[in-house]
This record gives C-alpha cells, structure tokens and sequence, in this order.
C-alpha cells in the first residue's frame, strides 16, 4: 500500500518548518558570532578556534548518553526544550553587549551550552522523524529537510552580512534566537505520534556500549562515519579560517563575507533539490561516495583566492562543497535510518554524532593553531588536503556498489 503524500502529512510538515526557521537563524548566528568576535572583541585565530571548538565540544562529550537516553522517552519534549534553552542563552549576547560587560568568555559559555542543547534536538530529531513518515518514504524527507536547511545557508549569511552593517553583530544574534523560540513552538503542536516499544531497562552505559558498538561494527555505518569524520574535520578549519581570511588578508566587509557565502549557498540547494533524482540515477552508494569527491575538489579551490583573484575560488570552491554536502547527508542519513532497527535508532544518531561531529572541535582547535602558527591560507591548503581524501575511507566497503537501501538489520 502507497503510503500518503508527505505533503498531506501535518505532523511532518510542523517538524520540516520548525527545522526550517531554526536553520535560517542558525545560519546568521554562525556568520554574525564570528563576526562579533572579529571586529568588538578583537579575537585572534587561535581565540576564534576556541569558539568553535566550544561550539561542538558537547557532541563529544554527551552525543552518546543523549542517545541512550532518547531510546528510552519521548523525543518531542527534549526537542521543545532544547529550542526555548537556545533562544534564553542567545539573548543574554545581545543584552550584555550594551551593559559595556560581553566577553569571549561569554560568547563561549553561550556558544558551549547552545551545543549542548543542540546535541539533544539534533539526536531527538533524526531518531524522531522515521516516527513521523513511512520508511520508505525517508529520502523523499530527508531531502526536504534539507532542501530548506540549504536555502537557510543562501539567506542566512547573506541577512547577516546586511544585518551586522546595519544594527551590529550583537543586534544579530537576537534574529537567531528568536528562530529557536519559533521553532519550539511549533515542535509543541506537533502530535504525540511517538510508539516506545517496552523493553527491559538496563543501565545507560551498557545502553551506550551497545548503540556506539552497532555503529563500529557496522560495515556500512562505521565506513560512512570515517568519511563524514574527516569532511567535517576540514570543514570545521574552513568553518574557523575563510572569515578571518576575508577579513583580514581579502579585507572584506561584513556584508563582503556574508555574500560570498550566501552565493555558495546556490550549491547547496542544488545538491538538495537533486538529490532524489541523483539517488535514483546514480544509485544510493555512488551518490555517496561521487558527493564526497566533489565536496572535497571545492575545498581544494579555497587555498587559491588571493587579493589580486579571490572570487572565482571562493565563490567556485563553495559552490562545489555546498553541491556535494546535502547530496551525501541526504544519501547516508536515510541509509542510516533504514539500516537501524527502531530500539537503536537514538543511539545509532548518537553514535554517529559522536563519530561525526567530535572532529568539529579538533579541527576549530587546528585551525587556529596552523592560522596563528602558519599563517591562514596555509592553514585552508592543509583542510584541503583533508577534505579531498575523505572519500578514500569509502573504497573497499559495501557503500559504493548500494543501488538501493539494503534490508533493514
């Protein structure tokens, strides 16, 4: 039996915009933050390092017991309550900044416990969402999902660029947390559609043992989880490095930065609009490992932009990147979520996390070591080298010859 059309879905159409309207103002905080520390509180590379580091710390240090937890109880109210805990945090930026008292140190508590509460809505929702939709059903939503999380990465830096020249980075950051406050209100007017299958209760870490073991032991998970490590490695560089280099060697403006990356945005929505029809051309396996060699070919075009020619470069390499990101995260989230049995789903999305998202603080951490030490575009030359070799990781696995979604475990 067909299942019905996602568009006739309410519950899955409230998740899709509260995903939405959080993205969008997620996506100015990650340009306007930066930004802040840059130009009012005159923070060096390896200052700008710690703050993404602080930023993606938690993934590390609760993705796994966040997702033995979420096994166990309702996933919505975390999610409620992860959204309405950003918002609060993120406006202490704005209010503190006319009081004469914001500090780095402010901005990395803020920036640290917004990625705690991020850890528990991301971990809820990927775990949350088959819940809400036919398995079969999952890359047609995952590729909305992220059809208007790219969209969110066209407008959201260019608003910020435009945003910080005219009110002030602080003012800016406001934008995203209210987009958090929306977001939890609509998590809250979503259904109670989620079925917890009784089980026996056991404690957390032997709960954590067996979630994070399914994934290692994976040959499909534990490959894809290599390859998105270390893309996420050299992306967490960029992520720390291409502002300061704008900045400060391109001597850009706000508005400058913000549209150079709202530009590459077009990639990204892009990757997300194909990806169905790739997928369907290409096979899920070639779509995965293909999206990886073309998001590393655009970080290797970064290192290139210089004062005298720095548009092409920037512009090409973010395009490419943003090109290849949606249609490997759109391939290997639903490959994931098929291949997981429900009991697991929470743990393996941690498990994953944890994989994924830890190497965000080693390479916040490298990259402002390199840019202090040899200087940022030698740095961006060395997250190239990174990006371009994650699809290595691929070859010799099951991932590459996957037509379709295999069985379910």
């Amino acid at each position: 039996m067909t299942p019905p059309s996602l568009w006739r879905s309410r519950d899955f159409l409230r998740l899709w915009v509260a995903q939405s309207v959080s993205e969008t103002g997620t996506q100015v905080g990650l340009l306007a933050v930066p930004l802040l520390a840059i130009e009012v509180l005159h923070a060096s590379a390896g200052e700008l390092g710690l703050l993404g580091a602080a930023r993606s710390l938690p993934f590390l240090l609760f993705a796994l017991p966040a997702g033995a937890m979420l096994d166990r109880m309702r996933r919505r109210p975390f999610m409620m309550a992860a959204d309405f805990g950003r918002a609060a945090l993120l406006m202490s930026v704005p209010l503190a900044y006319p009081l004469g008292v914001l500090s780095l140190t402010q901005l990395y508590i803020v920036v640290a416990l917004v990625g705690f509460f991020t850890v528990f809505f991301d971990v809820a929702y990927q775990s949350f969402l088959p819940s809400l939709v036919d398995r079969t059903q999952l890359t047609e939503a995952n590729a909305k999902v992220t059809a208007t999380r790219s969209a969110a990465e066209v407008v959201g830096p260019g608003a910020a660029g435009i945003l910080v020249g005219a009110i002030g980075a602080a003012a800016t950051v406001t934008v995203d947390a209210v987009s958090f406050l929306i977001s939890g209100l609509f998590c809250r007017t979503i259904g109670n559609v989620e079925d917890l299958a009784p089980s026996a209760r056991r404690s957390l870490r032997h709960e954590i043992v067996e979630g994070f073991g399914f994934v290692v032991r994976h040959p499909i998970l534990s490959r894809i989880g290599a390859c998105a490590g270390l893309t996420n490695l050299a992306s967490s560089m960029v992520t720390v490095l291409l502002p300061l280099y704008m900045v400060r060697s391109l001597r850009y403006s706000p508005a400058q930065v913000g549209l150079v990356l709202a530009l590459a945005g077009a990639g990204l929505v892009a990757g997300a609009i194909t990806a169905p029809y790739v997928v369907r051309y290409l096979g899920l396996g070639p779509t995965i490992v293909y999206s990886a060699v073309i998001s590393g070919a655009g970080l290797v075009l970064l290192p290139f932009s210089s004062a005298t020619l720095a548009w092409p470069f920037l512009v090409g390499g973010k395009v490419l990147f943003g090109l290849g990101v949606p249609l490997f995260n759109i391939s290997q989230v639903s490959l994931r979520q098929h291949v997981t049995p429900h009991r697991l789903l929470g743990r393996m999305s941690a498990s994953m996390r944890f994989l994924v998202w830890s190497t965000l603080s080693l390479g916040s951490l490298l990259a402002g070591v390199l840019g202090d030490s040899v200087g940022l575009r030698a740095a961006l030359a060395v997250s190239a080298v990174i990006g371009a070799l994650s699809w290595l990781t691929l070859l010799g696995s099951q991932v590459p010859a996957l037509r379709d979604l295999p069985s379910p475990a």
